[in-house]
């Protein structure tokens, strides 16, 4: 029954992480299945095993999975249908055991740990794709900052001993992260795109003005809605300035995958301790 509630859960992340990078949302229906499913499947595993337990505990899991992506949401940081996968996860990893991988508090962590590691990671492979196009926001100083951090890293990798030149190697990788995401999230994360195009949830970077100089649709941390859009049709607004951020979630489907195979090695290692 584990496996087939945890099967279901990532193929339903894998279709969802796909249309998030074909087309920067996720659709209902794909949350509202993998939350019926969940639901669905929570109270199959509790009459199989005639037992209460993984019910028990869902209110504390929806408090704090759901409380904390939904906080995110209405700060701008994720988008709607992460808010509801993260919902219906939390029907699934209801364990109390923190060490054990159906625990949401293991999840909890490991989307924090591991969602921020892909988001890192994958901001600055999209910033080496486009390089050519970064390189115009360069200051002067950026080429040989990179340049000597990249060296300092190499050589204190392999010169320093274990386990002094993981810090160092770790340290200097944070300082060029730093400067190299900043880069990447303020020139590369805008594009013009058709209000026809336009999303619910879509950012804009900027509301356009009537000719009052007024927003014509206020600037919402949340994202458009779908009044906002009809009312950039009927203004007669041809193309927006949008931000788009980087799809998470393939984050959330890594972290789920490593909690599911794992638990949080971080627990781990902490309970062997």
């Amino acid at each position: 029954m584990d496996y087939l509630v945890f099967i279901f859960v990532l193929l339903m992340l894998l279709i969802a992480s796909i249309q998030d990078f074909k087309n920067r949302e996720v659709p209902d229906s794909i949350s509202y299945i993998l939350i019926g499913g969940a639901i669905l499947l929570s109270f199959i595993y509790s009459i199989s095993y005639n037992t209460t337990a993984n019910l028990t505990y869902i209110p504390l899991s929806v408090l704090l999975l759901f409380g904390f992506s939904y906080l995110m949401y209405r700060l701008g940081q994720w988008g709607g249908g992460d808010v509801k996968l993260i919902f219906g996860l939390s029907f699934v990893f209801t364990s109390l055991n923190i060490f054990s991988n159906k625990s949401f508090i293991a999840l909890f962590i490991n989307i924090l740990l591991f969602g921020g590691v892909y988001g890192l990671i994958g901001t600055i492979f999209l910033g080496i794709i486009k390089i050519k196009e970064l390189k115009k926001y360069f200051q002067r100083y950026d080429i040989p900052f990179f340049v000597l951090l990249i060296i300092v890293m190499v050589l204190s990798f392999i010169f320093m001993p274990y386990p002094i030149n993981i810090f160092i190697t770790t340290g200097l990788f944070m300082i060029f992260s730093i400067r190299f995401v900043f880069l990447v999230a303020n020139n590369l994360m805008y594009v013009k795109e058709p209000v026809s195009k336009l999303t619910e949830g879509d950012w804009l970077a900027e509301s356009p003005k009537d000719i009052n100089g007024r927003n014509i649709v206020p600037e919402r941390n949340t994202g458009l809605t779908n009044a906002d859009i009809q009312k950039l049709n009927e203004k007669g607004i041809r193309e927006v300035i949008i931000k788009i951020g980087l799809p998470f979630v393939p984050g959330i489907l890594f972290a789920v995958l490593i909690t599911v195979l794992f638990g949080n090695p971080f627990l781990q290692i902490f309970s062997a301790l």
